[in-house]
């Protein structure tokens, strides 16, 4: 695409809801700088009835289907206009089948390519969310022209599944929204004692209950760490669970956890902050990633991280966290029992970890994204 030229872009933005997922909040911010880094490109959105578009001056069509649906891969190409339409992107990991236009899409990861236990305990779920991936993923990176992900470390992977792809896979980094920041200190124990019980130092663990974020070894080190620690608590924000989870709903409940243990359901963004920025340290032992954002919103707002030493973890935190093999309990322990009591490692961790995550913005990620579509756009004419 030649600097001042008009192209237009159709992008699936039907993730933006009322209540913003991780790849809702990648697509606003993916539309938000496109319309300032690139305002002579043309874009068109596809929504779900109801809901506004993040940016103004944009065409928007409406298609009713949940986004990694089947009616998304085999009717939202028949049920659009096309018309002027010069690329589709898809921001999450599928694409409608039959598209009249070149497309790409953002593949996040391919866990559940490489091993469904990743994401699910339960047979149901494996034998049939497993399939729908295992059947369109692979499908989509055979439509596609060009593939975005979100991490090197998922680059590799993708290129080593599907080696016919090598040379059309591009990194586009998330960012961490500058909401995320230090919150002082009494501002943020006001919003944190109720819901701790005192203002007591914590392990704090935030995400999804799939296998993959293996809350149990995070609760394990946690347990193992701080044995002669009963002031320290840890509490995890975790919206549902994957599975019946019996291993750790046991720990969970043993009497020298469970007097230390807070679970969160849900909490709003201001809370999140306030839990980040309070937090003795962020715990985040994944057996898996392809970001990692989490992580990256503790260190902004300056709490030192343990991470996974695999893999997207290890990646995207640097040297703002501590680095542990996720399967190996006393590794956990140890790092989670050395930022809790040692206040040198603490500061120097906290000041490394501000520094990284400065790194990573959505500005980045959409002049990424946008050296792509032009590159396709080039290619084909």
């Amino acid at each position: 695409m030649a600097k001042g030229g008009d192209r237009c872009v159709m992008i699936d933005a039907r993730y933006l809801q009322a209540e913003t997922s991780g790849i809702g909040r990648y697509t606003e911010h993916l539309l938000t700088n496109l319309r300032v880094l690139a305002p002579e490109l043309r874009l068109q959105l596809v929504m779900l009835p109801g809901v506004a578009p993040p940016v103004e001056g944009v065409r928007v069509q409406t298609f009713g289907a949940a986004p990694n649906s089947l009616r998304t891969r085999f009717a939202l190409a028949r049920a659009l206009d096309f018309d002027g339409v010069d690329l589709f992107h898809s921001p999450f990991n599928i694409l409608p089948a039959n598209l009249p236009v070149p497309a790409v899409f953002t593949l996040h990861d391919i866990m559940w390519l490489i091993d469904p236990s990743y994401c699910t305990d339960s047979r149901w779920r494996k034998l049939v969310t497993g399939t729908f991936y295992r059947r369109l993923i692979p499908a989509s990176v055979r439509d596609a022209e060009a593939l975005l992900t979100v991490s090197e470390h998922s680059r590799d992977e993708i290129e080593q599944y599907f080696p016919q792809k090598k040379s059309k896979v591009h990194v586009s980094y998330n960012g961490v929204d500058p909401f995320f920041a230090p919150v002082d200190d009494e501002e943020a124990w006001a919003k944190v004692e109720p819901l701790i019980g005192g203002r007591h130092p914590y392990v704090l663990v935030v995400g999804q209950g799939s296998p993959y974020k293996n809350h149990y070894g995070a609760l394990e080190g946690f347990a193992r760490a701080c044995r002669d620690r009963p002031d320290v608590r840890f509490v995890i924000v975790r919206r549902f669970q994957r599975g019946p989870a019996r291993d750790f709903n046991r720990l969970a409940m043993r009497p020298d956890v469970a007097s230390r243990f807070v679970h969160l359901e849900h909490v709003d963004g201001e809370t999140l902050r306030a839990l980040y920025s309070a937090a003795r340290l962020f715990l985040f032992p994944s057996l898996y990633e392809g970001f990692g954002l989490p992580a990256l919103e503790a260190m902004a707002c300056g709490t030192p991280v343990v991470t996974s030493n695999r893999g997207a973890p290890a990646e995207i935190s640097g040297d703002g966290g501590l680095s542990v093999d996720p399967t190996d309990y006393d590794s956990i322990a140890q790092a989670v029992r050395r930022l809790v009591n040692d206040d040198e490692l603490h500061a120097t961790k906290r000041a490394a970890g501000l520094k990284r995550a400065a790194e990573f913005t959505w500005k980045r990620g959409a002049e990424q994204t946008l050296r792509v579509y032009r590159s396709v756009l080039q290619r084909i004419g």
